[in-house]
């Protein structure tokens, strides 16, 4: 039976945010697919986080609420989870006690393979 597969190259970027200011993390120069955001709240409430791509939402509808003492995912805009090699990936949460994890594939979901 022969069928198609894929290869790619993935990586996740771990945010510890000490405080509201807005992350940036500078892209190295590789253009990248986001395929998850997951956010691990640690503390008594629910907490607002915001991933774009420096200028449109990643995160479905702008903040994502992250409910208290629990890692969950985000719903994704996949109009913008392609991010460019000159596009930069910008988190902002609303309060402290968060970690986010932004995990990413290579570009298209990665090259294309025959499988037999």
């Amino acid at each position: 039976m022969a069928g198609t597969a894929t290869i790619s190259s993935t990586f996740v970027i771990k945010v510890d945010p000490s405080n509201t200011a807005a992350t940036t993390i500078t892209n190295p120069g590789r253009a990248f697919r986001v395929v998850g955001v997951g956010v691990t709240n640690t503390t008594g409430g629910a907490r607002n986080v915001t991933v774009t791509d420096g200028a449109n939402n990643i995160t479905n509808g702008g903040a994502y609420s992250a409910a208290d003492n629990i890692t969950s995912w985000a719903d994704l805009d996949t109009a913008n989870v392609e991010i460019a090699a000159n596009e930069n990936l910008v988190v902002t949460c609303a309060n402290a006690g968060v970690e986010v994890y932004i995990l990413c594939v290579a570009t298209g979901g990665g090259q294309a393979l025959t499988a037999t």
